[in-house]
């Protein structure tokens, strides 16, 4: 008998468990010993809530908390909704001056750029990759009949201010790839790669093998160090926009013959000048004088096109910006909706067009600064109820397949990003649709999931100031989620 009553005891105890609602499960979490010194904010509602149901989850809801890589989901919602997932950029190269009869170009190749984050880079399937790029350029170059140059090749970046970063953005992060600057003239996603060889145990120096692509004029002094086996990418690269003198330093893990870190390139629409210079020469073209960056907008015959180059579509590098959370790539895409709605290509402009769009869609945004479109600078603040009102209404948007599409989905070891292993062995996975956030101090998830009956949550997790591992904010969020997706 007194098993019988353990039993039952212990049925009571696992439905009692079972039946603790997600808001429940947050007031438990938030009095966690990873949360006591932070501050964290979640909220999640149904996105088509029935009969004034109130939200699922209310913790801290309006709290202005930095974002990270989260806010990239406004950029990405506001590209596809105002640009159309069909979208394409277009990127053309052009002469000035004449051609004479035997293939004298008294005038310059110009590359005109139109925005595309994708031109010349390897992220993005069905772009050109910048060797052939270059094929495609010379090519199209002979078939003008042109066999000399007396002018230049021209790098024409004047649809934007010239080459710069947000001004809110970290030294440190400014030579990495993922503080790489923006143009109207990007190449090769705007970075390019280091090879090192580690030493063969760790506090030994890495020695630079290999950058590519070159960078003509980069030099460096380097203060690279071999770490542990398996420790992982702790190099950093400082630099700056047009600053062509860079510092290696951190460390790189032993055990390996290469290891590859990536850094920003100094001028993109230079260098894209510089490579087709090159690439001209080695074709037997000669080029008279030194690739330049023009910064002031020109007028170009129609008949002096040479070749334009097509990106692939919106809707491809939206998921592709999502998925592997491209900073380089969203800020281009608002200074793409920038121009396209006031003819200024300018980041402020650009966070103006983003905040008629949510008064449009009647979103309060109350608690809400922004300084940039990707969710680098820490002077970001954000709200998770507003995150999810935004989601919430991107449901009633022709664009929201779109939208909804280019989220990674959690716990998909098919698909890509960083939530593969999120929320594993739960309701969640291969369900929610999340987009991570994280810089320092600074951890977040936001997006969709659906519970067991089908209906869409919209939810959002912010944690700032921890003092635990990030891997363990993580880790609290993942319990969300699953705990959202259980329910009928």
């Amino acid at each position: 008998m007194r098993s019988v009553k353990i039993f039952l005891l212990n049925l009571l105890l696992i439905g009692l468990l079972w039946a603790q609602s997600p808001a429940e499960l947050v007031e438990q979490l938030a009095a966690s010993s990873e949360l006591r010194h932070a501050q964290w904010s979640v909220y999640a509602r149904y996105v088509d809530p029935m009969n004034g149901e109130p939200p699922l989850i209310d913790h801290n809801s309006d709290m202005s908390l930095a974002c990270a890589s989260s806010l990239k989901v406004l950029t990405l919602g506001l590209a596809l909704d105002k640009l159309g997932g069909d979208y394409v950029f277009k990127t053309r190269l052009y002469y000035s001056g004449s051609i004479s009869p035997d293939g004298v170009l008294n005038g310059d190749i110009v590359i005109v750029g139109d925005g595309d984050p994708t031109l010349g880079g390897d992220q993005v399937g069905g772009a050109y990759l910048y060797d052939k790029l270059m094929a495609e350029w010379v090519k199209a170059i002979k078939r003008k009949g042109i066999k000399r140059v007396n002018g230049s090749v021209i790098a024409d970046e004047s649809l934007y201010p010239p080459y710069h970063v947000p001004g809110s953005w970290t030294w440190e992060d400014l030579g990495n790839y993922y503080g790489a600057g923006l143009t109207a003239l990007c190449f090769s996603d705007n970075k390019y790669y280091l090879d090192f060889k580690p030493g063969s145990k760790a506090g030994d120096p890495a020695e630079v093998i290999a950058m590519r692509p070159e960078i003509p004029g980069l030099t460096y002094t380097n203060l690279m160090k071999t770490g542990p086996i398996y420790s992982g990418d702790n190099g950093y690269i400082l630099a700056a926009p047009n600053c062509y003198h860079a510092l290696f330093h951190g460390t790189i893990p032993a055990g390996t013959e290469k290891f590859s870190i990536k850094g920003a390139i100094p001028n993109p629409a230079l260098l894209a000048a510089q490579m087709l210079d090159w690439s001209l020469k080695n074709a037997k073209i000669p080029v008279a004088s030194a690739p330049r960056v023009f910064n002031e907008a020109r007028e170009y015959r129609p008949e002096a096109l040479i070749k334009t180059i097509i990106s692939p579509p919106l809707r491809r590098i939206a998921e592709i910006t999502n998925k592997l959370s491209n900073n380089t790539y969203t800020e281009m895409l608002l200074l793409k909706v920038a121009h396209e709605t006031s003819g200024i290509g300018e980041t402020k402009e650009g966070l103006k067009v983003l905040e008629d769009f949510m008064d449009k869609m009647h979103i309060d945004r109350s608690g809400m600064r922004l300084v940039d479109a990707s969710g680098l600078s820490h002077e970001n603040m954000i709200t998770s109820r507003i995150f999810c009102d935004f989601l919430s209404a991107m449901t009633a948007r022709k664009s929201f397949s779109d939208f909804y599409q280019g989220f990674a989905r959690a716990g998909d070891s098919n698909d890509y990003g960083h939530v593969v292993t999120f929320a594993r062995n739960t309701d969640a996975a291969n369900n929610a649709r999340v987009k991570t956030g994280y810089i320092g101090g600074v951890r977040s998830h936001t997006g969709y999931v659906s519970t067991r009956s089908g209906r869409l949550i919209a939810f959002s997790c912010i944690a700032n100031n921890y003092h635990c591992k990030t891997k363990e904010i993580t880790a609290l969020h993942e319990r969300i989620v699953a705990a959202l997706a259980s329910l009928d």
